[in-house]
């Protein structure tokens, strides 16, 4: 078995979270999406994983949050096993909070309801607290004046800023976003980077598959870097940027720097 790498600087006494353990998914096709793969998120912790499309990153994040199933390996959320095949997987897979490329908002549904469908069909929480917490979370991502406004009247910046909402609503131990400003116009990238930014300050677990370099550049605790369903390397921000151990890496970071920069705010 691949141990995943537990070395860590500055958050090495925070518990484990999320541990992925020698996992791999193989599709029909016969496509090996991840061939191996094991990494930690210890609480509080950052953890961006980037890489050329078709790495894998995404399939990684939808089988640590059980929307796909794994061949082989262990997935755990603290004590517990996200794929056990227990009465309690579902509540396991309730603390995962996810954040898609695409917005997957309910289009008939103001700002509003989509934050508070949760928590409101889900965990059967009052209305009135329902409510009340869903108004305070598009406040916290700068939405609190387009409460009753539909998706479709919302910038693609915005209607991000509501899925963000939404997943929060669910007071999830973990978020994980899949390239969650790939879809988005470049002047409203940094409307959810700062939103991003902020929950990392706040201390909230997160796994972030990124094409945004300076972002994990300057908001990661740990960096993982993947290729062909692999953990090419992985470390600190400023091991990765600054002396990449492989040369494959070297090379990804070379390509990708030539992308415009889409620095967040201080």
């Amino acid at each position: 078995m691949t141990e995943p790498n537990d070395r860590r600087q500055g958050t090495h006494d925070a518990p484990a979270l999320i541990r992925i353990e020698d996992v791999f998914r193989r599709y029909p096709t016969g496509v090996e999406a991840l061939r191996g793969v094991s990494l930690i998120a210890h609480e509080g912790e950052v953890v961006c994983i980037i890489g050329p499309s078709g790495s894998g990153k995404s399939t990684l994040l939808r089988c640590v949050n059980g929307l796909e199933p794994i061949d082989r390996g262990r997935i755990r959320i603290g004590d517990r096993e996200v794929h056990a095949k227990s009465r309690d997987a579902r509540e396991i897979r309730r603390q995962i909070g996810m954040v898609f490329q695409s917005f997957e908002l309910f289009p008939h549904m103001t700002a509003l309801a989509n934050v508070s469908e949760g928590p409101r069909t889900v965990l059967r929480m009052p209305r009135a607290e329902v409510e009340t917490r869903a108004r305070a979370l598009l406040a916290k991502v700068g939405l609190s004046d387009k409460a009753d406004v539909l998706p479709a009247q919302l910038s693609g910046g915005q209607q991000q800023r509501v899925a963000i909402a939404r997943a929060l609503a669910m007071q999830p131990r973990a978020m994980l976003f899949d390239e969650a400003t790939s879809a988005l116009d470049p002047e409203t990238v940094g409307e959810v980077l700062n939103v991003m930014q902020q929950l990392a300050r706040e201390g909230m677990t997160m796994l972030v598959v990124t094409h945004e370099m300076a972002f994990a550049r300057d908001v990661a605790d740990w960096v993982v870097v993947m290729e062909n369903g692999l953990v090419l390397e992985e470390g600190t921000p400023h091991t990765i940027f600054g002396s990449p151990r492989l040369a494959r890496t070297r090379e990804f970071l070379l390509r990708v720097e030539h992308a415009p920069a889409r620095r967040v705010e201080p």
